[in-house]
């Protein structure tokens, strides 16, 4: 999983390079992740674990198209005490996590067109691997699932200089049922750097 995000990363810097004719925008992002819904009945707990990368690409002076990538991790630790899948019962102390790998193609409209202020909203569509872990003593259970996802934001980027930025967004991630995992969500409070171009 990590090595396809490394080609995605790569392939997306690639196409942001001979993105010349308009202005486009690559961004690395920060991200804090707050689970919602089911997400958040497996593990409940704010994380300041992630890392996104966007590129965008200026159709006109409002609107953009492009895509991102990431990961971010969920982490709790449960208490001892017994625990029940099925037939089987354990007692223990156990560790969650649930690694996220959003690729998604985005959209997006700025409210304004020039200012070094612009508020906009986008929508994201795409895929989410949701890897979920459960370390319990010896025993580890891990299964990976993809879901079809949409992501919609609201932000604003800051442009103090001709070719470096800021943004700033919240997302909600949305991926829904698969046939062995009911569906997911997030909330991301985004904070990244942009190199314009």
């Amino acid at each position: 999983m990590k090595k396809s995000i490394k080609i995605l990363a790569f392939l997306i810097m690639i196409f942001a390079g001979t993105a010349q004719a308009q202005t486009s925008f690559f961004s690395i992002n920060y991200s804090v992740s707050i689970p919602t819904g089911n997400t958040a009945d497996y593990i409940d707990q704010v994380s300041g674990r992630g890392i996104k990368l966007e590129y965008q690409r200026f159709l006109n002076k409002n609107i953009a198209l492009g895509g991102e990538i990431g990961t971010y991790t969920l982490y709790k630790r449960e208490p001892n005490k017994t625990y029940t899948e099925g037939s089987a019962s354990l007692s223990g102390v156990q560790y969650r996590y649930q690694n996220t790998y959003p690729i998604l193609f985005t959209g997006t409209y700025y409210a304004n067109e020039t200012g070094m202020v612009r508020p906009y909203v986008g929508l994201g569509m795409g895929t989410i691997a949701h890897d979920k872990r459960i370390d319990m003593g010896i025993f580890t259970s891990e299964e990976t699932h993809w879901q079809f996802a949409l992501r919609p934001e609201l932000g604003v980027m800051v442009r103090p200089e001709q070719n470096i930025g800021f943004k700033f967004g919240a997302k909600y991630y949305q991926s829904f049922s698969s046939s062995n995992l009911d569906g997911q969500s997030t909330i991301g409070l985004d904070f990244g750097i942009i190199f314009i171009h």
